[in-house]
């Protein structure tokens, strides 16, 4: 008895690329969901070097911006930013404890201007301490080599 059928099969030799192509687009759409999209501000700032380049990233932080301002008889002062909304010591002071009251594990960090004199930074660092943030940072960029 002999069972074969009529028609001889052909092998092809060829590879699907389609269940490949469908993971290369998987990957790429996973990736693509799962990076964390932190914006930076369209505040101008030439931070200060270091050799470091250890980063701070948490949920719940607060960014502080200095730049350099001018009074009207030509002394500098700090120009305190939040979200990039121009804001005064006394606001900043509120807007602190506030924030320090609503999450106790908050970081702060400081990105100031390099040109900015080291008084600023420690002004926002004592309303910082005086409202019970212990976890202060200050932005630094890499050291170019």
């Amino acid at each position: 008895m002999n069972f074969r059928s009529g028609r001889k099969s052909k092998k092809t030799n060829f590879i699907d690329f389609t269940p490949i192509v469908d993971t290369v687009f998987n990957l790429i759409i996973f990736f693509a969901v799962s990076l964390n999209f932190i914006g930076t501000p369209a505040i101008k700032l030439k931070l200060p070097q270091a050799s470091m380049k250890e980063s701070v990233r948490e949920k719940s932080e607060l960014r502080v911006f200095i730049t350099r301002g001018e009074t009207k008889d030509g002394y500098t002062t700090g120009v305190f930013r939040i979200d990039d909304r121009i804001i005064s010591v006394g606001d900043l002071e509120n807007l602190i404890h506030q924030r320090s009251l609503s999450n106790p594990d908050m970081v702060l960090i400081i990105q100031a201007d390099e040109s900015v004199s080291q008084g600023e930074v420690v002004r926002v660092m004592d309303i910082a301490k005086n409202a019970g943030i212990d976890k202060i940072a200050i932005a630094t960029r890499p050291k170019e080599k």
